[in-house]
């Protein structure tokens, strides 16, 4: 996190900030009126895609004290262009957009909101692994064409699941898979306990070669980027599916594809992509893989619960660095 270190001539500064998050601007109202009350003129830019790229972000914001951001680009060149911004909250877990470096260099402080959708996004997991298990995807498209298929599915209970990530959504995954009657096995190299009881923690390359689904939770880092890649694809089973509630950057999508179109893997079940929204020519429209719309934590409670306290965090921190009192 940054410290308070701009110059004390931007402290009159018009005091604005600017909500990017669609999530947070569909739950505005309920904040608006305390926002306002602390003294706050509210920016609120429409948004028409996934995110606002550094142009965007410095014409919106440039006067802006704080903002709270969703999946923007919020890289050296946009906090550099945005030079009366003392908070940055990131909407939600990811920080994975942020440059860090350069918001301390300029007394960003950046926080984010962990921990408040796990449920949610453990509840999308397993959306996409019971439509791969009984193929409900491939049915429903056969039912809208005029046929009557028939598939047989796979039954979850004695099935092994992994899960890659043990922070509050893989563990809500893991208890998820226990209530199923899974065997449930966990890679996180900084988790040594306090696992739900029934998971095993294992080596990566064990929890991909034993599991029929495997469920990535992980954050995007220079370690875990493109760890789904064709050399670990080879370990996977045959008859295993691959579900990505993470980060799109986790899997290498060409490499994905191409062990699909082998066989190598019975299907994938993806909620974000490296490329957002996904293009029109990626080959994972025509393979067996359930696609989602990053839209795994958006459900009403848990968009309430990040809002609320999105607008804590940045009420706090706003009151921290202009009275001095941010160290």
């Amino acid at each position: 996190m940054g410290s308070c270190s701009r110059a004390d001539s931007e402290v009159d500064v018009r005091r604005s900030i600017a909500i990017t998050c669609k999530q947070m601007q569909n739950h505005l109202p309920r904040h608006r009126e305390r926002l306002e009350a602390a003294g706050f003129d509210l920016v609120v830019p429409t948004l028409s895609g996934q995110q606002f790229n550094t142009a965007e972000l410095i014409d919106i914001a440039h006067e802006c004290v704080g903002i709270i951001a969703g999946d923007d680009d919020l890289g050296r060149a946009t906090l550099t262009g945005l030079p009366n911004l003392k908070v940055l909250v990131r909407w939600g877990i990811g920080t994975d957009t942020v440059d860090f470096d350069a918001a301390r260099a300029l007394g960003v402080v950046v926080r984010n909101t962990p921990g408040v959708f796990g449920d949610e996004v453990a509840d999308s997991a397993f959306g996409y692994i019971l439509n791969l298990a009984r193929g409900h995807h491939l049915i429903d498209a056969a039912v809208r064409r005029g046929e009557w298929k028939k598939i047989e599915g796979v039954s979850l209970s004695g099935e092994t699941l992994g899960v890659v990530g043990a922070g509050s959504i893989g563990t809500a995954v893991v208890r998820r898979g226990l209530g199923f009657g899974m065997s449930v096995v966990v890679h996180d190299p900084f988790v040594q306990s306090g696992l739900p009881e029934g998971a095993v923690l294992v080596g990566l390359d064990e929890l991909l070669t034993r599991s029929r689904f495997v469920v990535l939770t992980a954050p995007s880092t220079d370690s875990t980027r493109g760890m789904i890649n064709a050399a670990s694809l080879r370990k996977f089973r045959a008859d295993a599916f691959l579900v990505n509630v993470a980060r799109g950057d986790l899997v290498v999508e060409s490499d994905l594809a191409d062990a699909l179109r082998k066989g190598a893997l019975a299907g994938a079940g993806l909620d974000v992509f490296d490329v957002e929204p996904l293009p029109v020519d990626s080959p994972l429209r025509s393979l067996n893989v359930v696609l989602g719309a990053h839209n795994g934590s958006n459900a009403t409670a848990g968009v309430m619960r990040a809002s609320q306290r999105a607008v804590d965090i940045l009420l706090e921190e706003l009151e921290r660095v202009e009275s001095g009192s941010h160290r």
